[in-house]
């Protein structure tokens, strides 16, 4: 013990000859640094917002979690999420909303790696017949071989007047041609009611430079099939989104890309309601939430911690030079951040904030004994002396005990806690070296030029408390009756694991997450299981298909079609129907205004037979599309008879419909080609969502239950891990990571508190000394439990940090009130003393720094701002009147 208070005064009185000596050089080369150090983190020092880092990479569920990225490449998409009122005209719009969506995102590729919404025949590849059913198959092969006349006869002649007669003729049945099913009327009428749309908006406004390059019938997404949820009520846009994690905000630029396109498209389709939600977007909003919320809160907490200052200390100089020195430490700190790790991480960030609720506490004991022995009379050396003499080996032990919590996280898998407890440690290292050598050098600069004010701090001792803590057995019982009354509490103090219960409300990303878990079986979540070959992808689905919490499994045999050898004898030689045809003939007729004016009118002509039938049969929304055709169609024809010229306006929407067409029948002719569907043969945008750069084959296994409770997460994980202990992929890794940071928590927690309990007994070897300073802390941790479990306040992944802190801090108060204590000459008062204003003082301003979180809008982070203002009151009151009574018992009963 002696021993250890030698080297205490030996370092204090060595800082102290360096303060007397060269005060001016030592705030110089603290400023300094801190501008170098500065300006160089604010050119290099990067912020590193991949998640993915925040746990080792050495971890047997994070090695294969990257190694399943690395060989399946990024699949964490944004989910468009669009209602479509469960009706089939709802759905019918929601599709066209999709669509339009779709082409405003195509624009812009370098934001915007892949959109998936539906899927045509042709993004099946060649053999999208194999999909079909036998009977469905040969209805196609005869359509087919109607299709081989038609071709041949198209392509003698290819041109819009040609295109407009085969199709009158198809429409009344003079081809020769089988006719198609009521079934196919829609989507037939939908693609000529837009074809002659375009024809009229062409003559009337000349050809469109916009969309020189889309497709005239839009043949290519024959046999769409939109994304819509197994119950229909929602349709579902899968965005993948470019990422720079580099940046705060991963997404940044697509995100507000997509957000835009989005906001444009709900404008033009007012009636659909839809949203965006997905991992990377509730990461997204949580980052700039968070974000927000702490830039918020440590301007609140620098702003008024400075108004405290200058209240309690009248005048703005102290205080001033207290915020300069805590500014210095920071930069040091930023600096030191740079060169060891080079980067901050999404935890590690929040480092400066616990700098202003800790690290000025050091400054504030200093400056509370300085403004002590100036009212005592001392001359500015003196009294700069007789405060880091008094309240350095205090502020010493105090820093230590801090330290101890965030160093207690030091090499632990869980890399971004291990990286916050490295700089927030060594913060509060700068802040004491700050405080006990910058700060000082300050005031005696001050001091000697008497730039302090005359006046005298408005409130430097509470003598008033003496009048509390006068009778110590009536307080110690009213606390323990307090303390026993609200007993049940603790039982309510949980844990809660929900993530999305972190964010803030109202977020449209979590409204809809929301949506998707209660209005679908869609999850924005998948496992992945891996197997090297097709029979291991069937055996693994069979055993997943008995687990009751799997929902949606996909795999790529979901596009490896059933019964293909039967299904290539229908197809034998079908394709000979389009033998001979020159597909790629470039060749077409001039448009000539009066061949294009009788086409269109045997067109009307047809039409208005089909008229005939529809209303013999009542059928009014039929009839309705039709006659909008042929009035599209008459007009078309009077616009040409006005102006003929008007007619060379075609000629590029007649190249396209050509270059359409006959693409289309080389496409048929290809179809009716293939005779089997192998993974080699799908194309390249489904194989590489399932077949990895290893050959292996992906298994994505969705959840049935909402995976967001914490209870249904394990359950479903457990499951899977029974099929497969090597399963991966978002929830593995969330169930992980809670687990982690939950285990790292509590070892913290244990470690900081083992570590405070043996600093204190190695500088005092005393057992009493330990009971007596850790006071405050028991009893104000453990009233924080209470009022946790009375108030519902829970421990989460975003505050339980708290409790080391807590720790820390609640130690730091008995050290300095025992170190006082222990000073106080027979008769004296420690509350005539200044170190009750300044351990006061302490804890307001961690509960000011902590406390602008109360405001955030992220849940998570107003717990944690919750928890640190309820645990450092309750910590406070357990140094300033529970710790003050038991002393005042222990001088009774010793007779003092």
């Amino acid at each position: 013990m002696k021993f250890y208070k030698d080297i205490q005064v030996s370092l204090i009185r060595g800082l102290w000859s360096m303060v007397r000596k060269a005060p001016a050089m030592i705030v110089i080369l603290g400023i300094l640094l801190a501008a170098v150090c500065g300006i160089s983190s604010a050119l290099w020092l990067r912020l590193d917002s991949d998640q993915d880092n925040l746990i080792s990479h050495e971890l047997p569920f994070q090695k294969r979690n990257l190694e399943q990225i690395r060989n399946f490449g990024d699949q964490e998409y944004m989910f468009v999420v669009i209602r479509t009122g469960d009706t089939e005209s709802g759905r019918e719009n929601a599709a066209r909303f999709a669509v339009a969506m779709a082409k405003r995102l195509e624009k812009h590729p370098e934001l915007v790696k892949e959109v998936h919404y539906a899927m045509s025949a042709r993004d099946m590849g060649p053999g999208v017949l194999m999909f079909a059913s036998q009977d469905e198959l040969r209805e196609f092969v005869n359509l087919a071989r109607d299709f081989g006349p038609l071709g041949r006869q198209w392509f003698e002649e290819p041109g819009l007047p040609k295109f407009l007669n085969m199709t009158s003729e198809l429409l009344s049945g003079k081809s020769g041609s089988g006719s198609a099913g009521p079934e196919m009327f829609w989507p037939v009428m939908s693609s000529l009611d837009f074809f002659v749309g375009q024809m009229e908006r062409t003559l009337t406004s000349g050809a469109d430079p916009a969309i020189a390059a889309d497709p005239v019938l839009g043949l290519d997404k024959a046999g769409i099939h939109y994304f819509y949820t197994r119950n229909g009520k929602l349709l579902i846009m899968r965005i993948l989104p470019k990422k720079d994690f580099g940046a705060m905000d991963v997404i940044g630029p697509s995100l507000t890309f997509v957000r835009e396109a989005l906001d444009q498209t709900r404008a033009e389709f007012p009636e659909i309601e839809a949203g965006l939600t997905g991992r990377p977007v509730l990461s997204a909003d949580e980052m700039h939430t968070t974000d927000q919320d702490m830039t918020i809160a440590a301007i609140i907490s620098i702003l008024v911690v400075g108004l405290l200052f200058m209240v309690i200390l009248h005048g703005w100089l102290r205080p001033m030079l207290v915020m300069a020195s805590l500014f210095c430490a920071m930069a040091w700190t930023f600096g030191f951040t740079l060169v060891t790790l080079g980067s901050l991480n999404l935890l590690s960030i929040v480092f400066a904030l616990v700098l202003v609720g800790i690290g000025v506490d050091f400054g504030i004991h200093v400056v509370m004994r300085y403004v002590e022995a100036t009212n005592a009379g001392m001359t500015p050396d003196e009294a700069v002396e007789e405060s880091l003499i008094h309240t350095g080996p205090g502020v010493l032990l105090g820093a230590l005990t801090s330290v101890c919590a965030f160093y207690a996280v030091l090499g632990q898998d869980f890399v971004g806690l291990a990286e916050l407890g490295l700089v927030g440690g060594t913060g509060i290292i700068f802040c004491l070296i700050s405080m006990l050598t910058v700060l000082p050098a300050m005031l005696l600069i001050a001091g000697r030029r008497n730039l302090f004010p005359s006046s005298r701090p408005r409130m430097a001792t509470m003598p008033f408390m003496e009048k509390i803590v006068s009778r110590p057995v009536a307080v110690l019982l009213f606390f323990a009756v307090v303390t026993v009354l609200a007993v049940p509490g603790i039982k309510k103090a949980g844990f809660n694991y929900n993530l999305l219960e972190l964010q803030a409300k109202g977020l449209e990303s979590v409204e809809y997450e929301h949506v998707l878990i209660n209005e679908s079986d869609e999850s924005t979540w998948f496992a992945v299981m891996t197997r090297p070959d097709l029979e291991g992808v069937r055996s693994l689905i069979a055993e997943l298909k008995k687990v009751p919490s799997v929902g949606r499994v996909e795999s790529i045999l979901d596009y490896l079609p059933e019964g293909q050898k039967e299904k290539a004898e229908i197809l034998r030689g079908e394709a000979k129907v389009l033998d001979g045809i020159d597909f790629d003939r470039s060749e077409f007729t001039t448009l000539e205004p009066a061949k294009l004016q009788v086409a269109l009118a045997n067109l009307i002509e047809a039409l208005e037979g089909l008229e005939e039938k529809l209303f013999s049969a009542g059928a009014k929304d039929e009839l309705n599309m039709v006659s909008a055709i042929i009035g599209k169609a008459e007009k078309c024809i009077d616009l040409i008879e006005e102006n003929p010229s008007v007619t060379l306006n075609l000629a590029p929407m007649q190249s396209r419909l050509v270059a359409e067409l006959s693409d289309s029948f080389k496409w048929l002719k290809e179809i009716l080609e293939v005779r089997s569907v192998t993974p080699d043969s799908l194309p390249e945008q489904l194989r590489s969502m399932y077949i990895g750069k290893d050959g292996m084959f992906m298994v994505k296994v969705s959840p049935v239950d909402n995976v967001w409770d914490f209870d249904k997460l394990t359950s479903f994980v457990a499951d899977l891990r029974k099929i497969d202990p090597d399963v991966t992929g978002v929830p593995v890794v969330v169930l992980e990571s809670s687990l982690l940071m939950r285990e790292t928590f509590l070892q913290a927690a244990g470690l900081t508190l083992v570590l405070v309990a043996a600093i204190l007994f190695l500088t005092s070897f005393s057992i009493s000394y330990v009971l007596l300073t850790l006071v405050p802390l028991v009893a104000g941790i453990f009233w924080l439990l209470e009022i946790m479990g009375l108030t519902g306040l829970s421990f989460n992944l975003a505050n339980f940090f708290a409790i080391p802190v807590l720790i820390a801090i609640g130690v730091d108060g008995g050290v300095h009130f025992l170190a006082r204590w222990k000073e106080l000459a027979p008769g004296e008062r420690l509350y005539h003393t200044s170190t009750p204003v300044a351990v006061g003082l302490s804890f307001c301003t961690t509960m000011i720094g902590f406390g602008g979180l109360l405001l955030a809008h992220h849940r998570g982070l107003a717990s944690l701002g919750g928890i640190m203002v309820a645990g450092s009151a309750t910590c406070l009151v357990g140094c300033m009147v529970v710790l003050p009574a038991v002393f005042r018992l222990i001088e009774k009963i010793k007779g003092r």
